[in-house]
């Protein structure tokens, strides 16, 4: 297996705005207009049967890797004593099932799966036990559940059939 580089980091907060602000006075990066990862299929450890999860998040322009921030919800993988450097994240693992089954094959568990209708596997982290305390995120090539913050779609590129937190390209 070649060694995928890390697109970006996952960073917990407990005020989205305020860690924008934040992180933005710190490194000068610019940070997206802030969106929802809403989904009914969501499973972790806490609840292992598939729940609604609505994560708040914003990714800096600057990297990779770029920074991802997401505000705490609910408990579990995205509860509050999870705050801090939450993962490092790998989109577009084309084989999100056999990559689980790998790492599986060498003592690393998932904890947190989002999940398609019809059950493929949208996004999951390992276990942050087996790796020092910090997730690996997963992420399929599957066009996310992802959101305005208000709950409106998002513009799609029609390139990548992938929602786009920046919406269309600026000419």
């Amino acid at each position: 297996m070649s060694a995928p580089l890390i697109e970006h980091i996952g960073i917990l907060v407990p005020d989205l705005e305020a860690a924008i602000e934040r992180w933005t006075a710190v490194t000068g990066y610019t940070f997206s207009p802030i969106a929802r990862y809403r989904t009914q299929n969501y499973q972790d450890r806490v609840d292992p049967c598939p729940h609604f999860h609505d994560a708040r998040i914003s990714f800096s322009l600057e990297g990779p890797p770029r920074i991802e921030l997401m505000e705490v919800t609910g408990e579990g993988t995205h509860g509050p004593e999870q705050i801090g450097v939450h993962h490092f994240g790998f989109p577009g693992t084309a084989d999100p099932e056999g990559r689980m089954e790998e790492l599986a094959a060498i003592g690393v568990a998932d904890d947190g799966k989002a999940l398609t209708d019809d059950g493929r596997i949208l996004l999951w982290f390992t276990d942050k036990g087996a790796l020092d305390g910090t997730r690996l995120e997963y992420v399929s090539p599957l066009p996310g559940p992802t959101v305005a913050d208000d709950g409106s779609a998002l513009w799609v590129d029609p390139a990548t059939g992938r929602n786009s937190l920046w919406g269309p390209p600026k000419r």
